[in-house]
């Protein structure tokens, strides 16, 4: 790590030279934090740093004194002496789901299981009845409430997921729903998950239902709702789907031009890791369980394994996914929330952050890098996630005295200025 406050010196200030009337200069900042996409894992600490972009786009970053002179006459942002970093990316939520199952958590703590629960008609299908039931100005309106949530809080893009209709209409109102959420100028990738569990109507039908998935009803939502979804998903998981009925989802997903992204591994090892690498998947989630030839394999295919820590905090449990072996294997990890009703009501990207800090045990670099940079890589958005030339100007203005603060004064709520190019 450099030292506190200072500038690392390998990586020089460089950016691309543009006419001044039309620049944006954020200057007056204590620092800037950033990730860079040249070298693994290597994280910047600029003192005294200015940022300048165009049209929405950074073209320069480096210490202040080193601005260049074609930004001289470039509008200017007062950073107020706060520290400046590119916004966080979370590549794994469930953003649109209805209704809510607080009383189900409070059921948990009173010892009932989430197998008695589900016994009961509760669990998920409590929340496909509601979110069946939920109209899409609904279903855009609870959207519109949670991406508030993330962004006074520093996600400026996100991933979101269908899969709480669990049927082909209900999917499609969710997938309308993101549409509209889009079209109102929220950042985000769609993946469709009709494939997140067994829907009622087809209770030990597992294999006729992936076949109507696969087969139906993924080519009907995407002929019906063209370029929403970017990716396709499945939960690979005993009890769920086994790893030949998610080669089915990710296969039919890839020929309708879907990137396999894929639940596994999260409560026993079922070939979930071996399969996201068998199949080019961009991501591999969860993972507490992964196999030690599953890690190589995604190492190897450069799948993104995403760990999702507050899920493994929110369901008391006490394995938590492998990321120092996973490192040490080569792969580039992200760090996501996993924002759902059941496993895991949590929108807070610096209780992820520092999750992957006190219970993955990785560097603040490391965690930092895998919240931004990698979440974007693992989303085909080499734009998000850091703050070098090319990237877009979605900059955080934190009040904090080095960014390492984030994460040492543990249940500070810290929160930033957004300034990027929504404004």
């Amino acid at each position: 790590m450099p030292p506190e406050g200072k500038y690392n010196g390998r990586a020089r200030p460089h950016g691309i030279m543009v006419p001044m009337d039309t620049s944006t200069v954020i200057t007056n900042l204590k620092g800037a934090v950033t990730s860079d996409p040249a070298r693994p894992w290597a994280v910047d600490f600029i003192e005294d740093a200015a940022i300048a972009a165009r049209g929405g786009t950074v073209q320069w970053i480096g210490p202040r004194r080193d601005l260049p002179a074609a930004f001289s006459g470039a509008k200017t942002v007062d950073g107020r002496g706060r520290w400046a970093s590119p916004g966080f990316v979370d590549p794994h939520t469930h953003l649109l789901f209805g209704g809510d199952r607080s009383h189900e958590f409070n059921k948990r703590l009173h010892g009932v299981t989430y197998a008695q629960l589900a016994a009961e008609g509760g669990g998920i299908r409590e929340t496909v009845r509601a979110t069946r039931a939920a109209t899409v100005p609904e279903l855009v309106a609870l959207g519109e409430e949670r991406l508030r949530s993330y962004r006074r809080k520093g996600v400026l893009h996100l991933e979101a997921k269908t899969g709480y209709g669990l049927e082909l209409e209900a999917e499609g109102r969710l997938l309308e729903a993101y549409a509209q959420l889009r079209a109102r100028g929220w950042s985000l990738d769609v993946t469709l998950m009709p494939a997140h569990d067994l829907p009622p109507e087809f209770t030990g039908e597992a294999d006729r239902y992936i076949a109507e998935v696969a087969g139906a009803w993924q080519p009907e939502l995407v002929r019906r709702h063209p370029g929403v979804a970017s990716f396709c998903d499945v939960f690979v998981e005993k009890g769920v789907f086994t790893a030949s009925q998610g080669r089915a989802i990710l296969e039919s997903g890839r020929r309708l031009g879907l990137k396999p992204r894929i639940h596994a591994d999260e409560f026993c090892s079922t070939g979930g890791a071996e399969l996201s690498a068998a199949v080019g998947a961009s991501s591999a989630d969860h993972l507490m369980f992964a196999s030690d030839a599953g890690i190589r394999a995604m190492a190897e295919a450069g799948v993104t394994p995403t760990l999702l820590p507050a899920t493994t905090l929110f369901l008391g449990m006490k394995d938590y996914a492998p990321a120092r072996k996973m490192i040490a294997e080569g792969c580039r990890i992200a760090l996501a929330s996993d924002f759902n009703p059941g496993s895991c009501a949590c929108i807070d990207p610096l209780l992820v952050l520092r999750l992957g800090c006190l219970q993955l045990r990785l560097t603040f670099e490391e965690a930092f890098t895998a919240m931004t940079l990698h979440a974007a890589r693992s989303l085909d958005r080499p734009d998000l996630g850091h703050l070098h030339p090319g990237a877009g100007a979605r900059v955080l203005l934190w009040d904090v005295k080095h960014p390492l603060d984030l994460v040492y004064w543990m249940g500070e709520a810290f929160l930033p200025e957004v300034q990027d190019s929504m404004n």
